[in-house]
């Protein structure tokens, strides 16, 4: 608001910014006849979190005045938190040793304040976990000992959380495979064979035949006979 000694048409004061060509004049509108400033379009903190307005003040004779209006930009929880992996091993043998790093990954949120701060956390899961790593990086590991026979593929879901409200998530899947090592020896499918065969028969004559399997994959499961 401004104000003039004169009268009449020498007191009438008109409002407009006097740097039109400035970016952030472009975002507002000044109403020229009583100085209010509007939006002309959607504001966004993450661009520009201070826009410096200069608006200028014209009586009817052509003096004029200009004062600087800063504007802050308060944020709002419109990011949600975003997850970056910067590596991945899949297969994962099943011999690796508990604490193998699986994946390392970095999480991140263009808002501020409480609305930027992010946390992670893994799904329901006991053969892997989280584990921080340098400031906002992320290591998954395993925990225990692996079993491809009795778990062949893990999913396994990291959720990215900030501390906004309502607060906003993002969901990160991994899906390891486990590859196959030969732990696993031959198994026959009894114990003990008893075989019954005629005297007197020829050479090569069928006597009867055994069977055995093996709980690995490819070449670990391939099984061959001897006496």
């Amino acid at each position: 608001m401004a104000t003039d000694q004169d009268v009449g048409v020498n007191g009438d004061i008109t409002y407009q910014f006097s740097e039109v060509d400035d970016r952030s004049h472009a975002t507002f509108a000044v109403d020229t006849t009583d100085g209010v400033i509007r939006l002309a379009k959607p504001l966004d903190f993450e661009a520009t979190k201070i826009h410096e307005l200069s608006v200028q003040a014209t009586d009817g004779g052509g003096l004029s005045a200009i004062c600087k209006v800063l504007v802050e930009v308060v944020d709002v929880n419109d990011n949600a938190p975003e997850v970056v992996v910067s590596s991945f091993t899949s297969p994962l043998p099943e011999n690796a040793l508990p604490g193998t790093v699986v994946a390392l990954f970095t999480v991140r949120d263009r808002d501020s304040g409480a609305n930027g701060k992010v946390s992670c956390a893994l799904g329901d899961q006991l053969s892997f976990s989280l584990r921080p790593a340098y400031k906002n990086y992320y290591e998954l590991v395993t925990m225990s000992t692996l079993d491809r026979e009795e778990t062949a593929r893990y999913i396994l879901s990291v959720t990215a959380a900030d501390a906004g409200s309502p607060p906003l998530t993002t969901t990160q899947t991994f899906t390891v495979d486990i590859s196959d090592v030969n732990d696993n020896a031959p198994i026959f499918n009894e114990s003990s064979y008893t075989m019954y065969v005629r005297e007197n028969n020829v050479p090569t004559v069928l006597v009867g035949a055994v069977r055995a399997v093996d709980a690995d994959v490819g070449p670990n499961a391939k099984v061959t006979y001897f006496l």
